[in-house]
């Protein structure tokens, strides 16, 4: 009787595990384990529109801050390619005056004060700005550093300032905000 028994239990096992073998390549070769998470096209999330840092500090010309002193006012003042009246201020605030492509209609002012949550462009911030006025171009592939905050002027005439992760980038065409 023993011998039947382990007969009969190998027989059991043997059925188990051939339909545990089953289960499994039903699942694995299921539509739906094969689904494409949400996101960019590799499935992660989409590609950030801001410049790479990295970048810019390896091949970009950092300039002297000090060059980009005025008279009128503290703080550094640039004005860019796009015709952008731009500074960097008391405690690394930042921010241009000017035409922010694709930002809301009649909307001039685009910054990070220090304090702020986030970066924005709202009429409240001409307010805010000091009332600098550049006397310098920063070039095209340059970038200055002051008070915490780093602004460059990428190859397409854009403009990318950030400080830790506050950072806004106006292209010729539209204009980020950063962090969303």
């Amino acid at each position: 009787m023993t011998g039947r028994l382990d007969h009969a239990a190998r027989r059991v096992a043997r059925a188990l595990a051939t339909t545990a073998c089953t289960i499994g390549l039903v699942l694995l070769a299921s539509p739906a384990a094969h689904a494409e998470p949400s996101g960019g096209p590799s499935g992660g999330p989409p590609p950030s529109p801001f410049p790479d840092a990295n970048l810019i500090l390896r091949y970009y010309d950092l300039v002297r801050y000090d060059d980009y002193f005025t008279d009128s006012v503290g703080g550094v003042w640039f004005s860019t390619p796009l015709g952008l009246n731009c500074g960097i201020w008391d405690r690394g605030s930042f921010g241009c005056t000017g035409d922010i492509r694709g930002a809301p209609p009649g909307t001039n002012n685009i910054g990070w004060i220090t304090g702020q949550i986030e970066p924005r462009y709202d009429p409240a911030l001409a307010v805010q700005f000091p009332p600098g006025r550049a006397q310098r171009d920063l070039p095209p592939h340059s970038y200055i550093e002051y008070n915490g905050t780093r602004c460059a002027t990428m190859a397409d005439s854009s403009t990318f300032c950030s400080h830790g992760p506050f950072k806004f980038y106006v292209t010729p065409t539209q204009t980020w905000l950063g962090p969303p």
